[in-house]
């Protein structure tokens, strides 16, 4: 199966619910969406302001899913 590659380039917080990663923009943190972490291959955070939860990052390593750390440069600088 495809899997799906979820770039953050804007301030997000990014949590874990019922095994569905949750995306609230920073400044409306009312209107959620969220995507089944089943069909996440790789997250690339470019943005400094995004705000991840320690469950998410578990759930997101559990399911073999890379995540990419992008510098102020927005260049990766971590994995």
């Amino acid at each position: 199966m495809l899997k799906r590659t979820l770039v953050f380039s804007s301030p997000m917080i990014l949590s874990l619910k019922n095994q569905q990663l949750v995306l609230a923009y920073k400044d409306s943190p009312d209107e959620k969406q969220t995507v089944p972490i089943e069909d996440v291959g790789v997250v690339l955070l470019e943005h400094q302001q995004t705000s991840v939860t320690l469950p998410l990052l578990n759930a997101l390593a559990e399911n073999e899913v890379q995540v990419v750390i992008c510098n102020s440069k927005r260049m990766p600088s971590a994995h």
